[in-house]
């Protein structure tokens, strides 16, 4: 387990550091403006990915991961994702109303790629890797034309991330030996029917996030749209992580002890992000956003919230799944995406242009998602377990925010608390990883 962690951990640590730069770069060097389009285009492309997948992306890596002859479900599930694309490029025409929607007809390249199933055959390293292509080659590319071809930005942008998706496909179908090429089938469309609460809970889903930007840029200025879209990246890469974590031990989710652990990892790593932006906001701004971005704290503290909150069920949505409960993850999912979006918008129009609304709206839908699964879980003493596994992790946050309060903020004492807190982890964790 430490040997996998760690290599995933490697690539996913590569990404995010990449994201982070790219933050940092985003934040000092260019227009609000041109974050606001640059935001718009990352959450489009996200939905529409989340759209291709609606829902038979997640039956598919469930399927993949039990069955002998996953390679027939593999090319279905790619059959029936390529066929929907082909009424996505007919939306696309929509572009020329609202421009950013001709990237739907680029869809294809986005179904193409099934990396999804290196996570169904136990492949999260690889999966990791393909990330880290996801990533890496945008974030290159965003901070190379910024500097000498500023004007073409944007577009030079968009067609790295469809670059990024062809490199990343065509890795994946090499690695599994499967074709990248997949005919289109109507009959394959019928996977969308039989998985609709799946899918409608997919695409929502990331709405309690940075999806959330398609909704309030109708509303809020671009100068609140640029700055909640780069703490929502940040917040993005802090649920990436989790997500990764999952998806290392997908398959063994059913245990619970297995569960547990992971629950208590992204709970530490909640921990350590709502700590960090509550009070140590001073200190990370410089170096992941402009030094102005201190002066957001309602907004990062909240977001910092959302995180710690959330991260006691980061394995409640798989288990859920495995056991057989699409229906209470669909209806969980859908309440409290919806319950976002809703609150986003009552926020806006009855307390006006407030960036820490959009954060109240993401904390609301969090809290509400986790409330939820718990109770679909249906475990006795989940919470409880869990507030015990971390409670020495507490315990060492409260007496660093104390040491904060009487003494003014400095690296010295963050670095500390982060020293600290990793070796906690390893010292504790230690014997229990390498029997899981």
């Amino acid at each position: 387990m430490i040997k996998r962690l760690a290599i995933v951990g490697l690539f996913t640590g590569v990404a995010h550091l990449s994201n982070i730069f790219i933050l940092k770069y985003l934040s000092t060097n260019i227009s609000n403006d041109t974050i606001s389009v640059i935001g718009e285009i990352d959450s489009l492309i996200i939905l529409i990915v989340s759209i291709v997948s609606f829902g038979i992306q997640l039956s598919a890596t469930r399927k993949i991961a039990l069955m002998d002859d996953w390679k027939k479900e593999y090319y279905d599930t790619q059959s029936a994702r390529l066929t929907l694309c082909l009424f996505l490029i007919i939306f696309s025409l929509s572009g020329f109303i609202v421009t950013k929607n001709i990237l739907f007809l680029f869809s294809p390249i986005f179904a193409l790629n099934g990396d999804y199933a290196l996570y169904g055959r136990g492949k999260p390293e690889l999966g990791a890797f393909v990330s880290l292509i996801r990533v890496i080659v945008p974030a290159t590319t965003l901070f190379i034309v910024s500097i000498y071809w500023r004007e073409q930005l944007i577009i030079i942008y968009v067609v790295s991330i469809i670059i990024s998706y062809i490199i990343a496909g065509i890795i994946v179908s090499r690695s599994l030996k499967v074709s990248y090429f997949i005919k289109p089938n109507l009959k394959n469309l019928k996977k969308y029917w039989l998985h609709l609460g799946l899918g409608i809970a997919s695409v929502l889903f990331l709405f309690i996030g940075i999806s959330l930007v398609n909704v309030i840029s109708f509303f809020y200025v671009s100068s609140t749209i640029a700055i909640i879209y780069i703490i929502l990246k940040f917040y993005m890469i802090f649920k990436g992580v989790r997500q990764i974590i999952v998806q290392s031990f997908y398959k063994d989710l059913t245990k619970v002890a297995v569960a547990l652990k992971v629950d208590q990892m992204a709970t530490i790593g909640g921990l350590i992000l709502f700590v960090s932006l509550a009070f140590f906001l001073d200190v990370i701004t410089p170096v992941f956003f402009s030094e102005d971005f201190s002066s957001y704290q309602n907004t990062f503290f909240i977001i910092g919230l959302a995180g710690f909150v959330s991260s006691f069920t980061t394995s409640t949505g798989a288990r859920l799944l495995l056991d057989d409960k699409d229906r209470e993850y669909s209806r969980n999912i859908i309440l409290a995406a919806g319950s976002t979006i809703l609150a986003s918008i009552v926020f806006y129009y009855t307390f006006g242009n407030q960036l820490y609304l959009i954060a109240l709206s993401i904390l609301f839908g969090e809290f509400l998602l986790s409330f939820l699964n718990v109770v679909a879980i249906s475990e006795k003493k989940f919470l409880l377990n869990r507030f015990k596994s971390i409670s020495s992790f507490l315990l060492i946050s409260a007496l660093f925010i104390v040491i904060n309060s009487f003494i003014e903020s400095s690296k010295l004492i963050y670095i500390t608390f982060l020293f600290v807190m990793g070796v906690l982890t390893l010292v504790t964790n230690r014997n229990k990883l390498n029997v899981i």
